[in-house]
């Protein structure tokens, strides 16, 4: 299944184009948008190299409080608001998305591409591959979400 993303992290806070997985560095460019799946791994590379990123958990309340990944902004996608505040996110950011399993934040990344985003992200196996793969998890609130100037 091809898609096109379009990833944004800034920092650490809510914080396929032909190059190979594994690869952090893939951005929308002369190539067109992007819009794919990555592993943990290539998060928290991202999250390391990439100043602008803005990484989303699209999970509820509920499972925010039992934990998420720090820097992360709230944004539930089972809100029936969701389509709305997430097309006010600027676009000119790379976007992480992610959600338990990795299923409700295919499906945010897939609304937004069509919304016109250029860089998105969709963490596989979600907040619980993270979990599973020893990664630090927060309980700290979360980021602001930024909106497009």
């Amino acid at each position: 299944m091809a898609f096109l993303a379009l990833v944004s992290i800034e920092g650490a806070g809510c914080s396929s184009n032909g190059q190979p997985e594994g690869s952090t560095s893939a951005m929308a460019d002369q190539n067109g948008p992007v819009a794919r799946d990555i592993s943990d791994t290539e998060l928290i590379d991202m999250m390391a190299q990439r100043t602008d990123l803005l990484l989303i958990d699209v999970r509820t309340d509920k499972e925010w409080d039992a934990g998420h990944i720090e820097g992360a902004c709230l944004l539930d996608f089972l809100e029936d608001d969701f389509k709305l505040r997430a097309e006010a996110l600027p676009k000119d950011r790379p976007i992480a998305l992610y959600c338990a399993a990795g299923g409700r934040s295919e499906d945010a990344m897939k609304l937004l591409a069509k919304a016109g985003f250029r860089e998105l992200y969709n963490l596989r196996n979600g907040f619980y591959g993270w979990e599973d793969a020893g990664n630090a998890v927060s309980n700290a609130d979360p980021s602001p979400l930024p909106t497009k100037d």
